[in-house]
């Protein structure tokens, strides 16, 4: 079963981010979905917006970090680096990191209000 994740169409950062991991998706464990279009899935609009959403097969949501961990894990050319990720050192580490990048995100509709 496919792992869900909900990116933003409209920012051209999240489009290239999709169509990096759509390149080491070999073994197609990803379905991508536009946040625009996704329906019940229990976050508001705005969380959304904050940071990637994945959902797994099992309805367990990881966002942000955490998110691009799992799906670095599952792909065979980064399995490797994924797995790494999950040092409890780096937790707080890759928190930071992809925080300072989904914040300074120029088609962040945050900075548009």
């Amino acid at each position: 079963m496919k792992d869900i994740v909900l990116y933003d169409q409209n920012c051209r950062f999240c489009k290239a981010t999709k169509r990096l991991f759509e390149r080491l998706d070999w073994m197609h464990v990803i379905d991508w979905r536009p946040l625009q279009e996704a329906d019940n899935t229990g976050f508001s609009q705005e969380e959304l917006m904050r940071e990637i959403h994945l959902i797994t097969p099992d309805g367990s949501a990881k966002k942000g970090f955490f998110a691009i961990r799992r799906m670095l894990l599952r792909f065979p050319l980064t399995g490797f680096i994924g797995l790494i990720m999950y040092l409890p050192f780096l937790k707080p580490a890759g928190r930071f990191g992809y925080s300072v990048v989904a914040d300074n995100r120029t088609c962040d509709i945050r900075k548009k209000k």
